[in-house]
């Protein structure tokens, strides 16, 4: 089964950008969609995965509606979800923070500021997940006291 991924669902790269840039080389992996489509097949690759939502005014009601479905159809999965907006109080959509944590984000994202606080939550889900399964000899292989000598009998040679 494939390891925890950040899976970010947006039109652009606002937030996965710098999400991306705090999180380095470190787990989990972060993989873009521009679509709920697209975010669902991801999904379903990894099961165990953080989703990273954007919420504009025009697609509010197929979020909540993910949001909602989400629990039932990929309960190791969480969801949070993005808004962004420069002015908090003028946007259209700065009261729907209650509205999305309700249909079950657990936390929401209004500033590319709160990229490390993200970034936290991710690593932190990826450390509670189950690992990939490896093959038997990349297993043994990686557990062995003298690594720089390990050789993979299913490398070419």
């Amino acid at each position: 089964m494939p390891a925890c991924r950040l899976i970010f669902c947006e039109k652009s790269s606002h937030f996965a950008s710098v999400v991306r840039a705090e999180l380095a080389s470190e787990s989990p992996r972060v993989v873009e969609t521009r679509s709920l489509a697209g975010c669902q097949a991801e999904l379903a690759a990894a099961p165990q995965s953080l989703v990273a939502i954007e919420a504009t005014p025009t697609n509010l009601p197929a979020v909540v509606a993910f949001l909602a479905q989400l629990g039932t159809q990929y309960p190791q999965a969480a969801a949070v979800a993005l808004l962004a907006c420069d002015d908090v109080t003028a946007h259209p959509l700065h009261q729907a923070g209650d509205l999305l944590a309700e249909a079950g984000a657990v936390a929401v994202f209004r500033s590319v500021l709160e990229a490390p606080r993200l970034a936290k939550m991710a690593r932190n889900m990826a450390a509670l997940t189950e690992p990939e399964e490896l093959p038997v000899s990349e297993f043994v292989a990686q557990r062995l006291p003298w690594p720089t000598h390990a050789t993979n009998p299913t490398a070419g040679s």
